[in-house]
């Protein structure tokens, strides 16, 4: 799986087909006291998207992935298995409306009444074509306060077809994905032979929701479930916390985004450090947080890493492979002082999050009304913060499939008043996907951002290289996030 942005996708001319969700007539009408309640992140989500328009702002943000499908196209089979996943997950069934009293909830279709509707778009006659039709299609169709929230469409070659799908966030985070991914391809493989799929029963997201709301609705600012956050804001002086770098951005406001992704060490440098993270007894994304923190450190002179990073809440065997937001922020600090090595700040990072587990149920966005209020009504976090994602896909479904699939998830924000930086390894080697502020000084401080991680792992694999290190018998570094 790679990461990255859609022109960079890789389509190619060919005949493209989309499959939009198809209202059944008693479905999304006026809501009742038997519909759903949504999660949190869905709640705060819609919220920004009403706060978004009152303001008559344009803005597009979608979560989009693409994968091939090797031989000559079974259409048929392939809107077979479209629809078997739509009925699979349920929030993909989903409309969402807000109440009078304020609260958000969400109208579902059974499965019995799941229809696809298909649209013969036509043949285009390049690559670059095909990548700005799709662009255009999700920019107008995907938007939180429509419906349906998603488009699925295929570009049919005479050798291969590529399966597009573009989501609101609403409805999912990164890791769905992946599993989309698997999903479809199963089914399709099983139905192009004449098979019947695997029933493939999965957690609904809605039931995640649920069981978060039950657990957490009685929260208060006194309750002791948020001493790891008032403990965070006493040390950083604020729930949110500042990126110690001069992105030339004002609070508030927000700019056209950049999006890219590039490799820091291809697969024998990355299997390099790797052995140097295990020698220390750590997963890859502890030692990979460690050299960004080190690096911050070299072109900022900041002392301690302050910084929010996304940990994935499906330690539950239901929500394990399910699609939905399963996604909850976490603050994490450590310390970068001048002249420590890399193993004495991968020692406190290591500390660090293991304090961090203990305190990961709690949702963010209550964490976010009770304890910084004075920004709860803000569409946006309030000024540009630390953030660290961190995603192994060599441990997912599908990633023995690589070459054959060649998977991509494609996140598309066309603005931002930060900068995130999404990691990941594949067999390919450690890449860094990020989305900034397309504004010269955001885009300085960033490219020097990247350069000093990219110069601190070099230095690590030089070092690992000349002491001999490795690879473990056996070959894979423990799971990480």
């Amino acid at each position: 799986m790679h990461q990255l942005p859609l022109e960079e996708a890789g389509f190619h001319a060919g005949h493209v087909h989309e499959w939009r969700l198809r209202p059944a007539a008693n479905t999304l009408a006026s809501l009742s006291a038997g519909d759903r309640p949504a999660s949190y992140n869905q709640e705060k989500h819609f919220a920004a998207a009403v706060s978004a328009r009152q303001e008559h702002v344009s803005e597009d943000y979608w979560i989009g992935l693409s994968f091939s499908i090797p031989g000559p196209l079974d259409l048929a089979a392939l809107e077979a298995a479209l629809l078997h996943f739509v009925k699979r997950h349920e929030v993909l069934r989903c409309g969402f409306e807000q109440l009078i009293a304020g609260d958000l909830r969400c109208d579902v279709m059974t499965p019995s009444e799941v229809r696809l509707e298909r649209t013969d778009v036509g043949h285009f006659a390049s690559g670059e074509a095909v990548t700005a039709h799709i662009q255009a299609t999700f920019n107008r169709d995907i938007d939180t306060l429509s419906w349906p929230l998603f488009v699925m469409g295929v570009v049919v070659e005479a050798s291969q077809a590529t399966v597009y799908m573009g989501f609101d966030h609403i409805l999912c985070d990164g890791l769905s994905l992946v599993f989309a991914v698997e999903d479809v391809q199963r089914d399709y493989a099983a139905l192009a032979a004449g098979l019947t799929p695997a029933p493939g029963v999965a957690g609904s997201y809605l039931d995640f929701g649920d069981v978060q709301r039950h657990r957490y609705s009685k929260l208060t600012a006194d309750s002791p479930e948020l001493d790891y956050w008032r403990a965070f804001i006493a040390d950083a002086g604020d729930l949110f916390p500042h990126i110690p770098l001069d992105l030339g951005i004002e609070s508030g406001r927000m700019y056209p985004a950049r999006n890219s992704t590039v490799r820091l060490l291809d697969d024998a440098g990355a299997q390099a450090f790797e052995c140097l993270c295990q020698q220390r007894g750590v997963k890859l994304f502890i030692g990979m947080l460690a050299v960004v923190g080190m690096a911050l450190r070299d072109i900022s002179g900041a002392q301690v890493y302050r910084g929010f990073m996304p940990i994935a809440e499906r330690k539950d065997p239901r929500w394990r492979k399910s699609f939905g937001w399963f996604v909850n922020t976490l603050a994490i600090r450590f310390p970068i002082a001048d002249g420590m090595t890399f193993p004495e700040v991968v020692e406190g990072v290591q500390a660090s999050f293991e304090e961090l587990l203990r305190n990961v149920d709690v949702p963010f966005v209550k964490v976010w009304e009770l304890l910084a209020p004075q920004y709860f009504h803000l569409r946006t976090w309030p000024f540009p913060v630390n953030f660290f994602s961190f995603l192994d896909y060599r441990k997912l479904p599908g990633a023995d499939m690589l070459d054959v699939w060649r998977p991509k998830t494609l996140p598309e924000s066309s603005h931002s008043n930060t900068g995130n930086m999404w990691f990941y390894r594949n067999a390919e080697g450690l890449f860094l996907h990020s989305i900034i502020c397309d504004v010269p000084k955001s885009v300085d401080a960033f490219d020097r951002y990247r350069a000093a991680i990219t110069s601190t792992l070099e230095d690590l694999v030089r070092g690992s290289v000349r002491g001999g290190v490795t690879p473990r018998e056996g070959g894979q570094p423990s799971a990480s996030l």
